[in-house]
């Protein structure tokens, strides 16, 4: 079955956590997004994780450097997954992976803005990231539009063939509209973050997607 992870970006506070238990039955992964852990630090994460316990909660740190230090953060603050941006040198994605052994957690690795997929896998792999995110920025994708995931299958098949173990998360506008290009992809993991959080009725929304990807179409 395909997961569901919630791209909870809001840097409020209030529509976080408003946002986080209105939708949580349909979520499977509750992110706390880069701007909200920017506005509140690592402590939402841990507020999250205390109001949710049954979840799994990554934490979207989007680390480039020191590795063990941020990852740490965040996962001494309840944080079940933690990411990494795939262009970080090798050294500060070990020291991630091994903050996340001691914590007993995992890492997602982000390929946002990665060109060469061969050698970024190729250079990861003896690290054995739980999780590799398929990701277009919200700056590049709008909510809906389908022409970045036209992209993904190739990009997938190649983290597939060098990372067979590696779990694969999607990313970059996903809605209901556009998740008939996702499923070709067969993903583990599917995020949407606007499409949920901006909505007006965000469990609805969160409920027709979930529903959706439970069905497989």
């Amino acid at each position: 079955m395909i997961l569901l992870q919630l791209a909870n970006d809001t840097h409020v506070k209030s529509d976080f956590i408003r946002t986080a238990e209105e939708v949580a039955d349909y979520i499977d992964i509750i992110e706390v997004g880069t701007p909200a852990i920017l506005a509140h630090g690592t402590s939402l994460v841990r507020e999250i994780s205390d109001r949710l316990p049954d979840h799994t909660i990554l934490a979207d740190m989007k680390i480039v450097d020191g590795g063990y230090v941020e990852a740490v953060m965040a996962f001494e603050n309840g944080a079940d997954i933690v990411t990494v941006l795939g262009f970080a040198s090798f050294k500060t994605i070990s020291e991630v992976r091994r903050a996340a052994d001691e914590f007993g957690g995992e890492m997602m690795l982000d390929t946002i803005e990665i060109s060469d997929l061969e050698s970024f896998a190729e250079k990861v792999s003896p690290l054995s990231p739980e999780y590799v995110c398929v990701h277009t920025s919200a700056d590049l994708s709008g909510v809906g539009e389908s022409m970045h995931l036209l992209e993904y299958a190739k990009k997938i098949e190649i983290i597939r063939r060098v990372l067979p173990e590696a779990k694969i998360a999607v990313a970059g506008g996903i809605s209901s509209d556009n998740l008939s290009h996702v499923f070709p992809l067969k993903p583990n993991v599917v995020i949407a973050g606007r499409s949920i959080w901006e909505a007006e009725d965000p469990a609805r929304v969160a409920s027709e997607i979930k529903k959706r990807l439970e069905k497989g179409s």
